[in-house]
Protein backbone atom coordinates (compact mmCIF):
# COMPACT_ATOMS: atom_id res chain seq x y z
CA UNK A 1 0.00 0.00 0.00
CA UNK A 2 1.37 3.36 -0.62
CA UNK A 3 -0.16 6.93 0.46
CA UNK A 4 0.03 10.11 -1.29
CA UNK A 5 -0.95 13.56 -0.42
CA UNK A 6 -2.68 15.68 -3.87
CA UNK A 7 -1.55 18.95 -4.00
CA UNK A 8 -4.31 21.71 -4.51
CA UNK A 9 -3.99 21.98 -8.23
CA UNK A 10 -6.00 25.82 -8.09
CA UNK A 11 -4.24 27.53 -4.98
CA UNK A 12 -6.17 30.76 -6.30
CA UNK A 13 -9.70 29.17 -5.94
CA UNK A 14 -11.98 29.85 -3.34
CA UNK A 15 -13.47 27.61 -0.83
CA UNK A 16 -16.76 27.20 -2.58
CA UNK A 17 -15.06 26.10 -5.87
CA UNK A 18 -12.25 24.06 -4.13
CA UNK A 19 -14.88 21.97 -2.04
CA UNK A 20 -17.38 21.64 -4.37
CA UNK A 21 -14.81 20.84 -7.19
CA UNK A 22 -13.31 18.25 -5.15
CA UNK A 23 -15.86 16.43 -3.40
CA UNK A 24 -17.72 16.28 -6.98
CA UNK A 25 -14.56 14.51 -8.51
CA UNK A 26 -14.10 12.25 -5.66
CA UNK A 27 -17.61 11.11 -5.18
CA UNK A 28 -18.73 11.06 -8.95
CA UNK A 29 -15.28 10.58 -10.78
CA UNK A 30 -15.51 10.97 -14.79
CA UNK A 31 -14.17 7.77 -16.35
CA UNK A 32 -14.00 6.14 -12.87
CA UNK A 33 -15.69 3.92 -10.85
CA UNK A 34 -17.05 4.75 -7.41
CA UNK A 35 -18.07 1.80 -5.81
CA UNK A 36 -18.01 2.89 -1.92
CA UNK A 37 -18.59 6.22 -0.89
CA UNK A 38 -18.92 7.26 3.03
CA UNK A 39 -18.57 10.34 5.66
CA UNK A 40 -17.61 11.19 9.10
CA UNK A 41 -17.79 14.15 11.76
CA UNK A 42 -21.55 15.56 9.85
CA UNK A 43 -24.40 16.34 11.86
CA UNK A 44 -26.58 15.12 8.60
CA UNK A 45 -26.93 12.95 5.96
CA UNK A 46 -26.71 13.32 2.16
CA UNK A 47 -23.68 14.58 -0.08
CA UNK A 48 -25.49 18.00 -0.75
CA UNK A 49 -26.02 18.50 3.31
CA UNK A 50 -22.67 17.51 3.87
CA UNK A 51 -21.01 19.28 1.25
CA UNK A 52 -22.89 22.89 3.04
CA UNK A 53 -21.21 21.64 6.42
CA UNK A 54 -18.02 21.15 5.36
CA UNK A 55 -18.01 24.86 3.37
CA UNK A 56 -19.73 26.39 6.30
CA UNK A 57 -17.47 24.92 8.93
CA UNK A 58 -14.41 26.16 6.73
CA UNK A 59 -15.89 29.63 6.38
CA UNK A 60 -14.94 29.50 9.96
CA UNK A 61 -11.29 29.76 9.26
CA UNK A 62 -10.97 33.34 7.76
CA UNK A 63 -7.58 33.77 7.85
CA UNK A 64 -6.67 30.08 5.99
CA UNK A 65 -7.34 29.98 2.37
CA UNK A 66 -7.27 26.32 1.81
CA UNK A 67 -8.44 24.36 4.76
CA UNK A 68 -8.84 20.97 2.94
CA UNK A 69 -6.39 18.67 2.39
CA UNK A 70 -6.84 15.40 -0.20
CA UNK A 71 -4.99 12.09 0.23
CA UNK A 72 -5.48 9.04 -1.54
CA UNK A 73 -4.71 5.69 -0.09
CA UNK A 74 -3.95 2.62 -2.78
CA UNK A 75 -3.54 -0.78 -2.62
CA UNK A 76 -1.75 -3.71 -4.43
CA UNK A 77 -2.48 -4.78 -7.98
CA UNK A 78 -4.82 -7.72 -7.11
CA UNK A 79 -5.42 -6.76 -3.27
CA UNK A 80 -9.11 -5.43 -2.89
CA UNK A 81 -9.70 -4.73 1.14
CA UNK A 82 -13.74 -5.33 2.41
CA UNK A 83 -15.94 -2.17 3.25
CA UNK A 84 -14.85 -3.29 6.86
CA UNK A 85 -10.87 -2.50 5.68
CA UNK A 86 -12.38 0.36 4.46
CA UNK A 87 -13.48 1.33 7.58
CA UNK A 88 -10.52 0.28 9.14
CA UNK A 89 -8.20 1.78 7.13
CA UNK A 90 -9.58 5.24 7.14
CA UNK A 91 -9.79 5.11 11.13
CA UNK A 92 -6.20 4.37 11.01
CA UNK A 93 -4.97 7.13 8.65
CA UNK A 94 -7.39 10.02 10.04
CA UNK A 95 -6.15 8.47 13.86
CA UNK A 96 -2.42 8.95 12.61
CA UNK A 97 -2.98 12.43 11.44
CA UNK A 98 -4.18 13.22 14.24
CA UNK A 99 -7.86 14.54 12.84
CA UNK A 100 -9.55 11.64 14.87
CA UNK A 101 -13.49 13.52 14.92
CA UNK A 102 -12.74 16.36 11.72
CA UNK A 103 -14.73 16.16 9.20
CA UNK A 104 -13.67 13.66 6.12
CA UNK A 105 -15.52 12.34 2.98
CA UNK A 106 -14.11 9.20 1.69
CA UNK A 107 -14.21 7.34 -1.74
CA UNK A 108 -13.07 3.72 -3.02
CA UNK A 109 -12.28 3.96 -6.79
CA UNK A 110 -11.62 1.23 -8.95
CA UNK A 111 -10.81 3.02 -12.48
CA UNK A 112 -7.19 1.00 -12.29
CA UNK A 113 -5.45 -2.22 -11.37
CA UNK A 114 -4.89 -1.08 -8.40
CA UNK A 115 -8.27 0.20 -5.62
CA UNK A 116 -7.45 3.63 -4.11
CA UNK A 117 -9.30 5.45 -1.66
CA UNK A 118 -9.59 9.18 -1.55
CA UNK A 119 -9.91 11.27 1.62
CA UNK A 120 -11.14 14.66 1.25
CA UNK A 121 -10.07 16.16 5.17
CA UNK A 122 -11.38 19.67 6.99
CA UNK A 123 -8.32 19.98 8.51
CA UNK A 124 -10.57 22.53 10.66
CA UNK A 125 -11.25 21.26 14.43
CA UNK A 126 -15.57 21.28 14.72
CA UNK A 127 -15.18 22.68 17.94
CA UNK A 128 -11.87 25.19 18.60
CA UNK A 129 -12.54 26.45 14.89
CA UNK A 130 -8.94 26.22 14.55
CA UNK A 131 -6.53 25.12 11.57
CA UNK A 132 -4.53 21.60 12.78
CA UNK A 133 -1.50 21.08 10.95
CA UNK A 134 -1.77 17.14 10.94
CA UNK A 135 1.18 15.43 12.87
CA UNK A 136 2.65 19.71 13.55
CA UNK A 137 3.15 19.91 9.44
CA UNK A 138 5.11 16.34 8.89
CA UNK A 139 2.04 14.98 7.42
CA UNK A 140 3.60 13.48 5.50
CA UNK A 141 5.32 10.90 7.80
CA UNK A 142 2.17 10.61 9.92
CA UNK A 143 0.81 8.84 6.27
CA UNK A 144 3.68 6.12 6.02
CA UNK A 145 3.11 5.31 9.91
CA UNK A 146 -0.75 4.96 9.23
CA UNK A 147 0.35 2.83 5.81
CA UNK A 148 2.71 0.51 7.92
CA UNK A 149 -0.37 0.25 10.69
CA UNK A 150 -3.06 -0.88 7.85
CA UNK A 151 -0.38 -3.29 6.62
CA UNK A 152 0.30 -4.96 9.67
CA UNK A 153 -3.47 -5.21 10.98
CA UNK A 154 -5.15 -6.29 7.65
CA UNK A 155 -2.46 -8.88 6.21
CA UNK A 156 -1.49 -6.88 3.45
CA UNK A 157 1.90 -7.07 1.40
CA UNK A 158 4.37 -4.84 3.24
CA UNK A 159 5.49 -2.16 0.61
CA UNK A 160 9.56 -2.99 -0.33
CA UNK A 161 10.68 0.86 0.54
CA UNK A 162 8.38 1.38 3.27
CA UNK A 163 9.75 3.73 6.36
CA UNK A 164 8.11 2.55 8.29
CA UNK A 165 7.60 -1.62 9.68
CA UNK A 166 5.45 -2.96 12.89
CA UNK A 167 7.36 -5.26 15.26
CA UNK A 168 6.17 -8.80 16.57
CA UNK A 169 5.09 -6.39 19.65
CA UNK A 170 3.26 -4.13 17.53
CA UNK A 171 5.26 -1.36 18.29
CA UNK A 172 6.27 1.04 14.78
CA UNK A 173 9.89 1.33 14.13
CA UNK A 174 11.33 3.54 11.33
CA UNK A 175 13.25 1.88 8.63
CA UNK A 176 16.92 2.99 8.81
CA UNK A 177 17.67 5.13 5.78
CA UNK A 178 20.17 3.98 3.48
CA UNK A 179 23.75 5.63 3.72
CA UNK A 180 25.21 7.75 0.51
CA UNK A 181 21.60 7.13 -1.28
CA UNK A 182 21.76 8.34 -4.49
CA UNK A 183 19.69 11.49 -5.50
CA UNK A 184 16.36 10.63 -6.62
CA UNK A 185 13.57 12.56 -8.82
CA UNK A 186 10.58 13.61 -6.35
CA UNK A 187 7.50 11.00 -6.31
CA UNK A 188 5.88 12.14 -9.02
CA UNK A 189 8.03 11.62 -10.91
CA UNK A 190 9.16 8.28 -9.82
CA UNK A 191 5.49 7.28 -10.25
CA UNK A 192 5.80 8.33 -13.74
CA UNK A 193 9.13 6.80 -14.66
CA UNK A 194 7.47 3.43 -13.37
CA UNK A 195 4.57 3.41 -15.39
CA UNK A 196 6.39 4.74 -18.53
CA UNK A 197 9.87 3.09 -18.18
CA UNK A 198 11.28 6.64 -19.81
CA UNK A 199 13.58 8.50 -17.88
CA UNK A 200 11.97 11.99 -16.10
CA UNK A 201 13.83 15.07 -16.65
CA UNK A 202 14.64 15.65 -13.40
CA UNK A 203 16.66 12.10 -13.19
CA UNK A 204 18.39 13.30 -16.66
CA UNK A 205 19.41 16.44 -14.50
CA UNK A 206 21.07 14.31 -11.81
CA UNK A 207 22.77 11.58 -13.83
CA UNK A 208 23.97 13.32 -17.15
CA UNK A 209 24.01 17.51 -15.76
CA UNK A 210 24.80 17.73 -11.91
CA UNK A 211 28.59 15.75 -13.35
CA UNK A 212 28.76 18.61 -15.79
CA UNK A 213 27.97 21.17 -13.66
CA UNK A 214 30.10 19.97 -10.81
CA UNK A 215 33.46 19.84 -13.05
CA UNK A 216 33.19 23.32 -14.64
CA UNK A 217 35.70 25.63 -14.15
CA UNK A 218 33.85 28.58 -15.78
CA UNK A 219 30.35 29.31 -16.71
CA UNK A 220 31.18 29.19 -20.68
CA UNK A 221 32.57 26.34 -19.78
CA UNK A 222 29.22 24.70 -17.90
CA UNK A 223 27.19 26.01 -21.12
CA UNK A 224 29.13 24.35 -23.45
CA UNK A 225 29.90 20.96 -22.15
CA UNK A 226 25.67 21.27 -20.70
CA UNK A 227 24.59 22.29 -24.72
CA UNK A 228 26.35 18.98 -25.70
CA UNK A 229 24.40 16.54 -24.15
CA UNK A 230 20.94 19.21 -25.00
CA UNK A 231 20.94 20.93 -21.78
CA UNK A 232 21.22 24.39 -20.24
CA UNK A 233 21.61 26.39 -17.16
CA UNK A 234 19.52 29.57 -17.08
CA UNK A 235 19.09 32.27 -14.32
CA UNK A 236 16.01 32.41 -13.48
CA UNK A 237 14.33 35.43 -10.76
CA UNK A 238 16.97 34.61 -7.65
CA UNK A 239 17.34 31.25 -8.45
CA UNK A 240 18.24 29.11 -11.38
CA UNK A 241 16.65 26.42 -13.92
CA UNK A 242 18.19 23.52 -16.01
CA UNK A 243 16.42 22.70 -19.01
CA UNK A 244 16.93 19.06 -20.67
CA UNK A 245 14.89 19.68 -23.96
CA UNK A 246 12.04 21.38 -23.81
CA UNK A 247 11.45 20.34 -19.82
CA UNK A 248 12.41 23.16 -17.06
CA UNK A 249 13.97 21.92 -14.14
CA UNK A 250 15.18 23.11 -10.56
CA UNK A 251 18.88 23.37 -10.33
CA UNK A 252 19.19 22.69 -7.24
CA UNK A 253 17.18 19.36 -7.72
CA UNK A 254 19.69 18.04 -10.02
CA UNK A 255 22.35 18.90 -7.36
CA UNK A 256 22.74 21.04 -4.24
CA UNK A 257 25.78 22.28 -5.65
CA UNK A 258 24.05 23.43 -8.61
CA UNK A 259 22.55 25.93 -7.31
CA UNK A 260 22.72 29.73 -8.52
CA UNK A 261 24.11 30.88 -4.80
CA UNK A 262 26.59 28.10 -5.08
CA UNK A 263 28.07 28.46 -8.60
CA UNK A 264 28.27 31.87 -8.11
CA UNK A 265 30.23 31.53 -4.97
CA UNK A 266 32.20 29.09 -6.97
CA UNK A 267 32.58 30.65 -10.46
CA UNK A 268 31.97 33.99 -9.78
CA UNK A 269 28.72 36.72 -11.01
CA UNK A 270 26.51 34.81 -13.30
CA UNK A 271 27.92 34.85 -17.16
CA UNK A 272 25.25 33.82 -20.14
CA UNK A 273 26.42 31.78 -22.88
CA UNK A 274 28.82 34.44 -24.72
CA UNK A 275 27.76 32.96 -27.84
CA UNK A 276 25.01 31.24 -29.37
CA UNK A 277 25.15 27.75 -28.33
CA UNK A 278 24.06 24.94 -30.08
CA UNK A 279 22.11 22.65 -28.05
CA UNK A 280 22.21 19.17 -29.33
CA UNK A 281 18.52 17.36 -29.38
CA UNK A 282 17.35 14.86 -27.24
CA UNK A 283 15.71 11.60 -27.48
CA UNK A 284 13.62 9.59 -25.22
CA UNK A 285 15.43 7.86 -22.78
CA UNK A 286 14.73 4.89 -20.60
CA UNK A 287 15.37 4.74 -17.38
CA UNK A 288 17.07 1.31 -17.52
CA UNK A 289 18.09 -0.55 -20.70
CA UNK A 290 16.77 -3.71 -20.45
CA UNK A 291 13.24 -3.25 -21.07
CA UNK A 292 12.33 -5.34 -23.75
CA UNK A 293 10.37 -3.38 -26.80
CA UNK A 294 10.86 -0.17 -24.91
CA UNK A 295 11.45 1.63 -28.08
CA UNK A 296 8.01 0.92 -29.69
CA UNK A 297 6.49 1.37 -26.89
CA UNK A 298 7.38 4.63 -26.43
CA UNK A 299 7.03 5.76 -29.58
CA UNK A 300 3.53 4.44 -29.97
CA UNK A 301 2.71 5.68 -26.51
CA UNK A 302 4.18 9.62 -27.47
CA UNK A 303 2.05 9.28 -31.36
CA UNK A 304 -1.15 8.30 -28.98
CA UNK A 305 -0.78 10.96 -27.12
CA UNK A 306 0.22 13.29 -29.71
CA UNK A 307 -3.09 12.25 -32.21
CA UNK A 308 -5.20 12.94 -29.20
CA UNK A 309 -4.01 16.76 -28.83
CA UNK A 310 -4.24 16.61 -32.20
CA UNK A 311 -7.71 16.03 -32.38
CA UNK A 312 -8.74 17.92 -29.25
CA UNK A 313 -7.25 21.29 -30.13
CA UNK A 314 -9.35 20.45 -33.50
CA UNK A 315 -12.33 19.18 -31.88
CA UNK A 316 -12.19 22.82 -29.98
CA UNK A 317 -11.63 25.02 -32.59
CA UNK A 318 -14.86 23.64 -34.48
CA UNK A 319 -16.97 23.56 -31.42
CA UNK A 320 -16.01 27.35 -30.42
CA UNK A 321 -16.65 27.94 -34.24
CA UNK A 322 -20.29 26.15 -33.82
CA UNK A 323 -20.72 28.35 -31.17
CA UNK A 324 -19.89 31.39 -32.57
CA UNK A 325 -21.64 30.86 -35.90
CA UNK A 326 -25.36 30.02 -33.63
CA UNK A 327 -24.62 33.13 -31.76
CA UNK A 328 -24.38 35.09 -34.68
CA UNK A 329 -27.09 33.68 -36.06
CA UNK A 330 -29.49 33.96 -32.82
CA UNK A 331 -28.54 37.32 -32.76
CA UNK A 332 -29.44 38.43 -36.39
CA UNK A 333 -32.56 35.97 -36.29
CA UNK A 334 -33.97 38.26 -33.33
CA UNK A 335 -33.05 41.78 -35.01
CA UNK A 336 -35.30 40.44 -38.20
CA UNK A 337 -37.63 39.30 -35.96
CA UNK A 338 -38.42 42.15 -33.47
CA UNK A 339 -37.61 45.26 -35.87
CA UNK A 340 -39.81 47.25 -37.18
CA UNK A 341 -42.82 49.73 -34.93
CA UNK A 342 -44.18 47.81 -32.65
CA UNK A 343 -45.76 51.24 -30.64
CA UNK A 344 -48.77 50.41 -29.01
CA UNK A 345 -47.88 46.55 -29.01
CA UNK A 346 -45.10 46.15 -26.13
CA UNK A 347 -47.16 43.14 -24.85
CA UNK A 348 -46.74 41.40 -28.23
CA UNK A 349 -43.15 42.57 -28.44
CA UNK A 350 -42.42 41.41 -24.77
CA UNK A 351 -43.91 37.49 -25.76
CA UNK A 352 -42.53 37.14 -29.10
CA UNK A 353 -39.31 38.27 -26.97
CA UNK A 354 -39.96 35.53 -24.62
CA UNK A 355 -40.81 32.78 -27.56
CA UNK A 356 -37.70 33.40 -29.19
CA UNK A 357 -35.57 33.75 -26.22
CA UNK A 358 -36.90 30.03 -25.04
CA UNK A 359 -36.36 28.75 -28.35
CA UNK A 360 -32.77 29.99 -28.78
CA UNK A 361 -32.29 28.98 -25.41
CA UNK A 362 -33.01 25.08 -26.31
CA UNK A 363 -30.59 25.18 -29.34
CA UNK A 364 -27.71 26.52 -26.93
CA UNK A 365 -28.48 23.68 -24.93
CA UNK A 366 -28.66 21.28 -27.64
CA UNK A 367 -25.73 22.59 -29.17
CA UNK A 368 -23.68 22.26 -25.44
CA UNK A 369 -25.00 18.44 -25.33
CA UNK A 370 -24.18 17.29 -28.57
CA UNK A 371 -20.49 19.25 -27.67
CA UNK A 372 -20.23 17.26 -24.25
CA UNK A 373 -20.75 13.79 -25.73
CA UNK A 374 -18.55 14.61 -28.85
CA UNK A 375 -16.29 15.14 -26.14
CA UNK A 376 -16.88 12.19 -24.59
CA UNK A 377 -16.51 10.15 -27.35
CA UNK A 378 -13.27 11.62 -27.92
CA UNK A 379 -12.23 10.61 -24.42
CA UNK A 380 -12.97 7.07 -25.00
CA UNK A 381 -11.33 6.92 -28.79
CA UNK A 382 -8.46 8.31 -27.04
CA UNK A 383 -8.25 6.24 -23.90
CA UNK A 384 -5.06 6.67 -21.39
CA UNK A 385 -2.27 4.37 -23.53
CA UNK A 386 -1.71 1.54 -21.47
CA UNK A 387 1.62 1.55 -18.96
CA UNK A 388 4.80 -0.18 -20.01
CA UNK A 389 3.90 -3.37 -17.80
CA UNK A 390 0.63 -3.89 -19.38
CA UNK A 391 1.61 -3.36 -22.80
CA UNK A 392 4.59 -5.75 -22.35
CA UNK A 393 2.31 -8.32 -20.84
CA UNK A 394 -0.21 -8.07 -23.83
CA UNK A 395 2.78 -8.56 -26.08
CA UNK A 396 4.33 -11.14 -23.96
CA UNK A 397 7.68 -9.28 -23.69
CA UNK A 398 10.05 -9.68 -20.20
CA UNK A 399 8.35 -9.34 -17.19
CA UNK A 400 8.85 -5.90 -16.24
CA UNK A 401 6.66 -6.07 -13.51
CA UNK A 402 8.33 -7.17 -11.24
CA UNK A 403 10.24 -4.38 -10.77
CA UNK A 404 7.63 -2.34 -10.39
CA UNK A 405 7.23 -1.32 -6.52
CA UNK A 406 3.44 -1.57 -6.89
CA UNK A 407 3.11 -4.53 -8.79
CA UNK A 408 2.03 -7.68 -6.98
CA UNK A 409 3.29 -11.13 -7.70
CA UNK A 410 1.84 -13.07 -11.25
CA UNK A 411 -0.87 -14.41 -10.48
CA UNK A 412 -2.52 -17.73 -12.31
CA UNK A 413 -3.33 -16.73 -15.44
CA UNK A 414 -4.97 -17.96 -18.63
CA UNK A 415 -3.59 -16.99 -22.28
CA UNK A 416 -4.58 -17.04 -25.94
CA UNK A 417 -3.43 -16.09 -29.13
CA UNK A 418 -5.25 -13.01 -29.86
CA UNK A 419 -4.40 -9.47 -28.59
CA UNK A 420 -7.55 -7.54 -29.38
CA UNK A 421 -9.09 -5.06 -26.28
CA UNK A 422 -11.17 -6.84 -23.83
CA UNK A 423 -14.97 -6.99 -24.15
CA UNK A 424 -17.59 -7.73 -21.03
CA UNK A 425 -18.89 -10.87 -21.62
CA UNK A 426 -21.98 -12.51 -19.41
CA UNK A 427 -20.56 -15.90 -17.32
CA UNK A 428 -23.32 -16.72 -15.63
CA UNK A 429 -23.10 -15.52 -11.99
CA UNK A 430 -20.63 -13.41 -12.63
CA UNK A 431 -20.68 -9.67 -13.16
CA UNK A 432 -18.30 -7.53 -15.53
CA UNK A 433 -17.41 -4.01 -15.04
CA UNK A 434 -14.61 -1.82 -16.56
CA UNK A 435 -11.64 -0.78 -14.40
CA UNK A 436 -9.05 1.26 -16.89
CA UNK A 437 -8.19 -0.64 -20.11
CA UNK A 438 -9.77 -3.57 -18.52
CA UNK A 439 -12.81 -5.38 -17.75
CA UNK A 440 -13.23 -7.36 -13.93
CA UNK A 441 -15.55 -10.41 -13.10
CA UNK A 442 -16.98 -10.36 -9.80
CA UNK A 443 -19.31 -12.19 -8.28
CA UNK A 444 -23.01 -11.01 -8.71
CA UNK A 445 -23.21 -11.64 -5.03
CA UNK A 446 -20.09 -9.52 -3.94
CA UNK A 447 -20.81 -7.09 -6.92
CA UNK A 448 -23.52 -4.58 -4.72
CA UNK A 449 -20.80 -4.65 -1.79
CA UNK A 450 -17.53 -4.21 -3.31
CA UNK A 451 -16.30 -7.06 -3.41
CA UNK A 452 -12.81 -8.22 -4.83
CA UNK A 453 -13.02 -9.68 -8.51
CA UNK A 454 -12.73 -12.85 -8.88
CA UNK A 455 -10.46 -12.58 -12.36
CA UNK A 456 -9.71 -10.31 -15.01
CA UNK A 457 -9.87 -10.22 -18.60
CA UNK A 458 -6.90 -8.06 -19.73
CA UNK A 459 -7.34 -8.61 -23.92
CA UNK A 460 -4.70 -11.58 -24.41
CA UNK A 461 -4.65 -12.75 -20.57
CA UNK A 462 -7.16 -13.96 -17.97
CA UNK A 463 -6.02 -13.33 -14.16
CA UNK A 464 -7.69 -15.42 -11.77
CA UNK A 465 -7.29 -13.93 -8.25
CA UNK A 466 -9.40 -15.88 -6.60
CA UNK A 467 -8.32 -19.13 -7.93
CA UNK A 468 -8.58 -21.43 -5.24
CA UNK A 469 -12.81 -21.42 -5.66
CA UNK A 470 -13.52 -23.79 -8.13
CA UNK A 471 -16.23 -21.48 -10.03
CA UNK A 472 -14.10 -18.77 -10.23
CA UNK A 473 -11.69 -20.40 -12.27
CA UNK A 474 -14.63 -23.01 -14.24
CA UNK A 475 -16.28 -18.94 -14.98
CA UNK A 476 -12.57 -18.52 -16.20
CA UNK A 477 -12.03 -21.14 -18.47
CA UNK A 478 -15.34 -20.55 -19.84
CA UNK A 479 -14.66 -17.06 -20.87
CA UNK A 480 -11.45 -18.27 -22.36
CA UNK A 481 -12.93 -20.64 -24.48
CA UNK A 482 -15.45 -18.64 -25.78
CA UNK A 483 -12.83 -16.04 -26.54
CA UNK A 484 -9.98 -18.35 -28.04
CA UNK A 485 -11.54 -21.81 -28.31
CA UNK A 486 -8.28 -23.28 -27.23
CA UNK A 487 -6.12 -21.62 -24.54
CA UNK A 488 -2.36 -22.04 -22.20
CA UNK A 489 -2.92 -22.19 -18.51
CA UNK A 490 -0.09 -20.72 -16.18
CA UNK A 491 0.23 -21.25 -12.32
CA UNK A 492 1.20 -23.49 -9.56
CA UNK A 493 1.02 -26.72 -9.35
CA UNK A 494 -2.89 -27.00 -7.66
CA UNK A 495 -4.58 -24.53 -9.60
CA UNK A 496 -3.60 -26.73 -13.15
CA UNK A 497 -4.64 -29.65 -12.02
CA UNK A 498 -7.85 -28.11 -11.32
CA UNK A 499 -7.77 -26.44 -14.60
CA UNK A 500 -6.94 -29.95 -15.74
CA UNK A 501 -9.91 -31.33 -14.13
CA UNK A 502 -11.95 -28.83 -15.53
CA UNK A 503 -11.35 -29.17 -18.89
CA UNK A 504 -12.14 -33.14 -18.59
CA UNK A 505 -15.34 -32.41 -17.18
CA UNK A 506 -16.65 -29.45 -19.59
CA UNK A 507 -14.40 -30.34 -22.69
CA UNK A 508 -12.18 -27.26 -22.64
CA UNK A 509 -9.21 -27.47 -24.87
CA UNK A 510 -6.10 -26.62 -23.08
CA UNK A 511 -2.95 -26.48 -24.95
CA UNK A 512 -0.11 -27.01 -22.59
CA UNK A 513 2.05 -29.89 -23.95
CA UNK A 514 3.15 -30.45 -20.46
CA UNK A 515 -0.16 -31.22 -19.83
CA UNK A 516 -0.94 -33.59 -22.32
CA UNK A 517 -0.41 -36.71 -20.36
CA UNK A 518 -2.20 -35.37 -17.08
CA UNK A 519 -5.18 -34.77 -18.91
CA UNK A 520 -5.39 -38.00 -20.66
CA UNK A 521 -4.72 -39.67 -16.72
CA UNK A 522 -7.81 -37.51 -16.15
CA UNK A 523 -10.16 -38.92 -18.67
CA UNK A 524 -8.89 -42.26 -17.92
CA UNK A 525 -9.73 -41.77 -13.93
CA UNK A 526 -13.21 -40.37 -14.97
CA UNK A 527 -14.21 -43.56 -17.58
CA UNK A 528 -12.94 -45.88 -14.68
CA UNK A 529 -15.39 -43.89 -11.73
CA UNK A 530 -18.25 -44.08 -14.49
CA UNK A 531 -17.44 -47.55 -15.70
CA UNK A 532 -19.46 -49.66 -12.85
CA UNK A 533 -22.97 -47.32 -13.00
CA UNK A 534 -22.75 -47.96 -16.83
CA UNK A 535 -22.94 -51.52 -16.59
CA UNK A 536 -26.29 -52.13 -14.82
CA UNK A 537 -27.72 -50.06 -18.07
CA UNK A 538 -25.51 -51.40 -20.42
CA UNK A 539 -26.93 -54.80 -19.01
CA UNK A 540 -30.92 -53.64 -18.66
CA UNK A 541 -30.63 -52.49 -22.67
CA UNK A 542 -29.32 -55.93 -23.43
CA UNK A 543 -32.14 -57.98 -21.65
CA UNK A 544 -34.99 -55.79 -23.18
CA UNK A 545 -33.54 -56.66 -26.29
CA UNK A 546 -33.47 -60.49 -25.93
CA UNK A 547 -36.65 -62.23 -27.32
CA UNK A 548 -38.95 -63.33 -24.77
CA UNK A 549 -38.58 -66.84 -23.86
CA UNK A 550 -41.90 -69.05 -24.56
Amino acid sequence: MIAKKVKNPRKSASKPVRIAGLLDYVTNPEGEKCIYPGARGFLTEGFQSQSAEMLALSQEAVRSKDTISHYVLSWREGERPNLDQVEEAVSIFMDELGLGGHQVIYALHADTDNIHLHLVINRVHPDSFKVIKPNRGFDIEASHRAVAVIEYRQGWQREQNGRYRVLEDGDLCRERPVPDKPRQPDQPKRDMERRTGEASAERIAIEDGAPIIREATSWQELHRQLAKVGMKYVKAGSGAIVCVGDIKVKASSADRDASLLRLQKRLGPYEPSSEPQWVAARAPQPVKMDLPGWETYITARKAHYAARDAATLQQKQRQGTECKRLAEHQKARRENVLKGNWKSRGALRNATRSILAAAQAAEKAALKDRHQKERKQLRLQYRPYPDLEQWQRQHRLGDFAKSYRHAASEPPRIEGDEAGPPSMRDIRDYVPQFHGQHVHYIHIEEAELGGRGAFVDRGRAIDIYDWRNRDSVLAALQLAAQKWGSFRVTGNDEYKTMCVQLAVEHGFRISNPELEESIQRERLRIRQQMAPAMKPKLRRQVDLDRPAMT
